[in-house]
């Protein structure tokens, strides 16, 4: 975290995958649970460095043609529309709402999920041809993007 605010990844956009914090996390079926334990985990190092930016952990989910219908009532709904690129963590400025420009609905994770993270957490989904920035290269090439993020201040 200290790296990417200090040296220009929040402006770069830099992520950071789970696969990529703890080896044992390449398990797609451990994704969520991990998913959920990191973010946490950069909620905490984010106050215990004092940094003032937003979290934001994101999902890539499969692209089926009708993407209207972003909004899962189990985990087991969700964990079935990821797709094979791991969740990845961002830091944005605060007050930076660039990572919600394409936002099609607000909090489309069902209740199990969102009651393990903090009160003021708020899950997005988005779709779309178009480029957001929490759009990597794979997904920018493909027709349909779906992406379901979590942030928090």
């Amino acid at each position: 975290m200290l790296a990417t605010v200090s040296g220009g990844g929040i402006e770069r956009l830099d992520d950071l995958h789970l696969d990529d914090i703890d080896a044992a996390w390449k398990d797609p079926t451990s994704w969520v649970s991990a998913a959920l334990t990191a973010y946490r985990l950069a909620l905490r190092i984010r106050c215990e460095l004092g940094f003032d930016v937003t979290i934001a952990l994101a999902f890539s989910l499969i692209d089926p043609q009708d993407t209207s219908e972003d909004l899962f009532d189990t985990r087991a709904e969700f964990e079935k529309q990821l797709d094979w690129s791991p969740p990845s963590l961002y830091l944005f400025r605060v007050g930076d709402q660039q990572h919600l420009s394409a936002t099609v609905r607000v909090d489309p994770l069902p209740k199990v999920i969102l009651s393990q993270l903090p009160e003021d957490t708020k899950s997005f989904s988005f779709a779309g041809a178009t480029k957001t920035v929490l759009n990597d290269v794979q997904c920018l090439s493909k027709r349909n993007c779906r992406k379901i993020a979590i942030s928090a201040h």
